[in-house]
This record gives C-alpha cells, sequence and structure tokens, in this order.
C-alpha cells in the first residue's frame, strides 16, 4: 500500500476512534439525530481523506509510466540516429575500398588509404558494439514496461473478479517488494506475483519479499502464489515452488480455490 494512502487509512481510523466516545456517550442519553449526524459526518470525512490519498497515488504512478515511456521513446530515437551514422561509415568503407583498388600501384598512397580503412573498420565495429548495448538496454527496458503492464492488467482483472464472484476476500494491488499484490480474507494473507511466465527469479523474489510484507503489514503470509498470465509454468520452476511451498495459480478460479483450501485449513 502506498505511503500517503496508509497514512490516510490510519488518519482515518483515528478520527473515527476520536468521535467514538463522543457518538456512543449521545446514544446513551437519548440524543440519536445528534449521533448519527456526528458518525456520519466522521464517516464522510475520512472517506473523503481516503479517496484524495488514493487518487493521488494512482495519478503518482501514472506519472511513472509516462517517464519510462518518455525515455524508451529517448531510446529509440538514439537508436535511429545511430543507425543513420552506421549507415554512413559503411559507404565510407565502400568508397576506401575502390580507391584502394586505384591505388594499387602507388604503394603509399595505398598505405595511407589502408590506415583509413582500418581506422573506418575500427570505428565501426566500435559503433555496432555499441549499437549491440543500446538494442540490449532497450529491450531490457521494453520487457520491464511490458511486465509492469501485464501486472496492472491483472491486478485490475482479479480485483474486478473477486469484487464479483469472491467478496469475501480483498485485492490490494501492492507493486513493491513482496509481491504485485496481496489478498486478505477468511483468515488467509495471499502474496501474488504476477508474472507473464515463472521463473526461479520469481521464486527468490517470494521469498526475500516475506520479511518486508511482514514489517508493512505486522504479519507474514500465510499463502504465496506465482500467477502465470500464459499458464505456462517450466517444470523446473514448478519444482522448485513447490520445495519452497510456494502455489501457482492460471486464472482467477484457481487462485480462489487455493485461498479457500487455506481458509478452509486444507493448506500448507
Amino acid at each position: 500500500m502506498p505511503a500517503d494512502v496508509e497514512e490516510a487509512l490510519t488518519s482515518a481510523r483515528e478520527a473515527l476512534r476520536e468521535v467514538r466516545e463522543t457518538v456512543v456517550e449521545l446514544a446513551e442519553r437519548g440524543h440519536h439525530s445528534a449521533a448519527v449526524e456526528l458518525l456520519a459526518s466522521a464517516v464522510e470525512k475520512a472517506f473523503s481523506q481516503l479517496g484524495e490519498a488514493i487518487v493521488r497515488s494512482v495519478r503518482e504512478r501514472d506519472r511513472q509510466l509516462e517517464e519510462l515511456t518518455a525515455n524508451v521513446d529517448a531510446l529509440r530515437e538514439r537508436m535511429e540516429k545511430l543507425a543513420a551514422s552506421i549507415d554512413a561509415l559503411r559507404e565510407r568503407t565502400e568508397e576506401l575500398a575502390i580507391n584502394i583498388d586505384a591505388l594499387r600501384g602507388r604503394t603509399e598512397e595505398l598505405t595511407k588509404a589502408a590506415g583509413e580503412l582500418h581506422e573506418s573498420v575500427v570505428e565501426l565495429r566500435k559503433s555496432l558494439e555499441e549499437e549491440r548495448k543500446l538494442r540490449q538496454a532497450l529491450e531490457g527496458r521494453v520487457g520491464r514496461l511490458e511486465g509492469l503492464l501485464v501486472e496492472r492488467d491483472v491486478a485490475d482483472r482479479l480485483a474486478a473478479w473477486f469484487e464479483r464472484r469472491a467478496p469475501e476476500y480483498e485485492v490490494i494491488p501492492w507493486f513493491r517488494t513482496g509481491a504485485d499484490v496481496l489478498i486478505e480474507g477468511r483468515g488467509v494473507f495471499a502474496a501474488v506475483e504476477i508474472t507473464v511466465r515463472p521463473g526461479l527469479e520469481d521464486i527468490e523474489q517470494l521469498r526475500v519479499g516475506m520479511g518486508a510484507l511482514e514489517n508493512a503489514w505486522g504479519k507474514r503470509p500465510n499463502l504465496l502464489v506465482l500467477w502465470s498470465e500464459t499458464g505456462l509454468v517450466p517444470e523446473h520452476v514448478a519444482r522448485e515452488a513447490d520445495k519452497a511451498g510456494i502455489r501457482i495459480a492460471r486464472g482467477p478460479r484457481e487462485l480462489k480455490a487455493l485461498l479457500d483450501e487455506v481458509a478452509s485449513g486444507g493448506g500448507r
């Protein structure tokens, strides 16, 4: 939960606690209308502050996504410029090759041309290496952006699905250390790591994040889940997940079944 939303939630709880005794006292004196009005006003104010904090949090995430998109666009523009430079170098290399053919009878000029050719080749190799590094960096950034978009899409779909079909469980987008989504309800506190296709690093992410979740929520998850958006799970990943006590889900119904299993005391 973002810090500002958590702060707003804490503030709302404190505000409700502050008016509780006054509401009880008014009710005991028979001033029910005044008690109801005071309670309604406190609840409305608390929810208003919480809603504003949530809106600010969503806007901040959208701003971060826009920044990441802008960085990707800048990298693509740089790659286009680099490609144009490489084309120019290739043209220069071809010109030098023609000059070498024309200067074969003149040793000094041939040596000079060969030197120029060597420098061009070195420069071309450096440019190609730089292009390779930039392509790898761009592919990494694009992959992270695609992963983030998948995580947000799955989180939104899970929240909508559980709200309609299993409201006893609350879906909490987290997107921080430990998990992408938290689910709480019926005595279950689940941490869900969303992936396109699970890997060993996702298992490690859940393991490492247990402490961070306990610090943030005051309790450790009693269910760890790897979500496979493609439905594919490599065999070695499934084996390691089973050893670590991590369950795998490929859809909301499968995830709910795991939650119900733990809630009924059947979980590991």
